[in-house]
């Protein structure tokens, strides 16, 4: 998990307009999308990051910011401005004073009780729909999860990409309120 810092939730009329940029064919954007988002995750795993997935979001989000200003002028592979990019958010995620975990005791009942309580909390803040879709997003393993994220995004009648930008931006939201939670309840 990448250290606590000021959280920018990207609009969807920005996402948008990064598809748009990236092809003005929907289906054709969507799977440029996807494999620009699995190549950079690819490079920053092999680099070693412990989080290639979230430092690629982070990397897709900072594109998209910038669409707007570039769309016009930019020529060339826009997967490589994506490389670029990357380049620049792993290079500060290497600056980034890691907080390590403290690792978790197995016996330690009382602690995961916390942990739970917690996320049931915080799983009551969200919306209906949030919540079933982020309970739905991560209940299955394996083939059974793409099948199942397949699912969902059809029934939500959006692309992979959406719905995985959706859970993680649910699982953010998630992660700070457990972390707040968990904070608040062990002060005395």
């Amino acid at each position: 998990m990448l250290p606590a810092r000021t959280l920018h939730i990207l609009k969807q009329e920005e996402f948008d307009r990064l598809l748009t940029w990236l092809d003005h064919d929907a289906e054709r954007a969507g799977l440029t999308y996807e494999k620009i988002r699995w190549r950079l995750v690819a490079v920053l795993a092999s680099r070693g990051c412990l989080c290639p997935e979230e430092l690629a979001d982070e990397t897709i989000d900072r594109v998209a910011r910038r669409v707007v200003d570039i769309q016009d002028s930019y020529v060339g592979d826009k997967a490589i401005y994506f490389l670029g990019v990357m380049n620049n958010v792993h290079h500060e995620y290497l600056k980034r004073p890691m907080t390590p975990r403290p690792p978790e005791p197995d016996d330690d009942v009382e602690a995961k009780e916390n942990v739970h309580l917690c996320l049931e909390k915080c799983l009551d803040k969200l919306s209906p729909n949030s919540r079933r879709m982020i309970e739905r997003y991560y209940a299955e393993d394996k083939r059974a999860k793409i099948d199942l994220r397949k699912r969902i995004a059809a029934e939500l009648g959006i692309g992979l990409s959406t719905l995985r930008l959706r859970a993680l931006r649910i699982r953010e939201k998630l992660q700070m309120c457990i972390e707040q939670c968990l904070m608040s309840e062990a002060r005395p």
